[in-house]
């Protein structure tokens, strides 16, 4: 089992899609499916159920998940601790970014710029929208993509608008707002609702864009994924509010989804700090972004 296997087991774990999951890792949907197998060869155990769309984990995948989760955390602190030793190549690109970019084509942008720059080198990695935010200040990036917190303007960053999406409503079949054509926040304080953990940013956009509606949600869970929280509405345990881009790679169809009265956005930003000298690489390699989004 190699570290490589695992953090392809999680793409695929997140995305429930080999195809998509190809995507952001930026190998083809066959070599990654042939690494999935030969984890499940070595370990001699089926971590996925490939015979369901979108495919799904099997209870032993389920296990198999939370100690990958807990694996690449502690392998990502050990390449932060040993970052100070390293003399880095001197045309490399740090970039941290979140899980699940929608519609942002990062790796046609790549492409682009390296086709320009060969010379040039990336290193990408995943982390939570907060802790790229503690990263890019602490000069451990040199840029990050990320859903912008509320406090962004208290950041010294420069930044450049991606997308703004718009968080919708989870529901069940059964809902009395599942024969509307939206879901009014206002008239929700009597709801049960499963939240994202306070870690991500969306807790914070959901928790203020409750307390606008007048009330404090009454919170019966707490999930870090996507999928958790469709899976607990689906139990029966209480309603949620998702970003639109999350519900790409997800079941919903027992569900029911409606756009709020009032809308809510998840605004993807990059950012780099406004108080560090870029080299050229790093100073061209922003404007082609900012080429690129325009």
């Amino acid at each position: 089992m190699l570290l490589k296997q695992i953090q392809y087991f999680l793409a695929v774990a997140e995305c429930r899609h080999f195809t998509r999951a190809a995507e952001r890792l930026f190998l083809s949907q066959s070599a990654l499916s042939q690494q999935i197998t030969k984890l499940e060869n070595d370990l001699n155990i089926k971590l996925i159920n490939r015979d369901c769309h979108p495919i799904e984990l099997t209870p032993a995948g389920e296990d198999f998940y939370h100690y990958a989760e807990y694996i690449l955390h502690d392998v990502n602190q050990l390449h932060e601790g040993m970052k100070k030793w390293q003399k880095p190549h001197k045309h490399t690109i740090h970039i941290g970014m979140i899980m699940g970019l929608g519609g942002l084509p990062l790796s046609d942008f790549l492409a682009a710029f390296n086709t320009r720059y060969p010379e040039a080198r990336f290193t990408l990695e995943h982390h939570l929208s907060k802790e790229l935010c503690h990263m890019l200040t602490e000069g451990q990036l040199d840029f990050a993509i990320f859903a912008a917190p509320q406090n962004i303007h208290s950041y010294p960053f420069e930044i450049l608008p991606i997308q703004q999406e718009p968080f919708l409503a989870l529901l069940p079949p059964l809902h009395p707002s599942a024969s509307t054509d939206y879901f009014d926040l206002t008239l929700a304080e009597k709801e049960k609702f499963i939240f994202p953990t306070p870690e991500n940013v969306s807790y914070d956009i959901l928790l203020k864009a409750c307390e606008d509606a007048g009330f404090k949600p009454d919170i019966v869970s707490y999930c870090s994924g996507a999928a958790n929280r469709i899976d607990l509405v689906k139990a029966g345990l209480g309603i949620s509010i998702v970003s639109e881009s999350a519900l790409r790679y997800h079941r919903t169809e027992d569900l029911v989804i409606r756009p709020l009265k009032n809308p809510v956005y998840k605004h993807t930003i990059m950012a780099r700090l406004q108080t560090t000298m870029p080299s050229s690489y790093k100073e061209a390699f922003w404007k082609h972004i900012q080429q690129e989004l325009s």
